[in-house]
């Protein structure tokens, strides 16, 4: 009798709590116990997300400033590697013309340039400034290109020595000297190829030291005075960066 009596006892209590579990899982409090604790779970995803969008946001970021450096330097090495070409082609023509290939009535005669100094080599003189200026001996390199210019001030590299001496000083970050040097470039060969990339570079100067508004001023000579140049279309890039 003992038995059964502790078996209903046991049974009714089980459909009690059976009972009262059905009736708090219907009840309000209930269900809003349920949504809570799914809109703590929503917000917790919603947190993850958020910090993964701005963790990748900050990668991107990163990215590109990456790309852009990248793209500058490289920019800078076909500038470099371009002015080589010129410089060799125009060492080509002076060789057609020693040789009486080609001669036009604009050449300068070479006679009067080996009676200004007939015991130095122009074009040894130049590659040898130029190898320095590669080499990043700077200094060097100046003293060798104005060297040229003092002897050879005429010659179809002169407007090209000009040039390098800018970019010598630009290279030491010496951004005042580089302007000046850039500007005789201009004043002293305004007809020579070496003209837009002066302009150009006097631009990126002047930018280097933060004055932004002339930055812009030899942006704009460039793309309005020679359109059609390499120099002008990287001019156009520079422009859209700047605020």
């Amino acid at each position: 009798m003992r038995i059964g009596f502790r078996s209903s006892i046991y049974l009714y209590a089980s459909i009690l709590i059976y009972y009262l579990f059905s009736l708090l899982s219907c009840s309000p409090a209930w269900r809003f116990i349920r949504h809570g604790t799914k809109i703590d779970s929503l917000e917790t995803s919603v947190h993850r997300v958020d910090s993964i969008a701005r963790m990748q946001n900050k990668l991107l970021l990163e990215l590109r400033a990456d790309v852009l450096t990248n793209l500058e330097n490289l920019t800078e090495q076909i500038n470099h590697l371009s002015a080589k070409i010129e410089d060799n082609e125009t060492r080509l023509s002076r060789v057609y013309q020693k040789l009486g290939i080609g001669r036009t009535e604009e050449a300068k005669p070479e006679s009067v340039v080996t009676l200004t100094s007939p015991a130095i080599d122009p074009d040894e003189l130049y590659n040898t400034a130029y190898l320095d200026f590669t080499k990043g001996n700077f200094d060097v390199a100046i003293e060798g290109f104005k060297r040229y210019l003092k002897f050879f001030p005429d010659t179809e590299l002169s407007d090209n020595a000009q040039y390098w001496i800018g970019e010598c000083y630009y290279s030491k970050k010496q951004y005042p000297d580089a302007i000046l040097e850039f500007e005789k470039v201009i004043g002293n060969y305004p007809q020579g190829n070496k003209v837009p990339s002066a302009i150009y570079k006097i631009g990126l100067a002047y930018q280097s030291m933060n004055e932004i508004n002339k930055a812009k001023q030899y942006y704009r000579k460039v793309i309005n005075e020679h359109p059609n140049t390499n120099e002008a279309k990287l001019a156009k890039e520079k422009l859209a960066s700047l605020p």
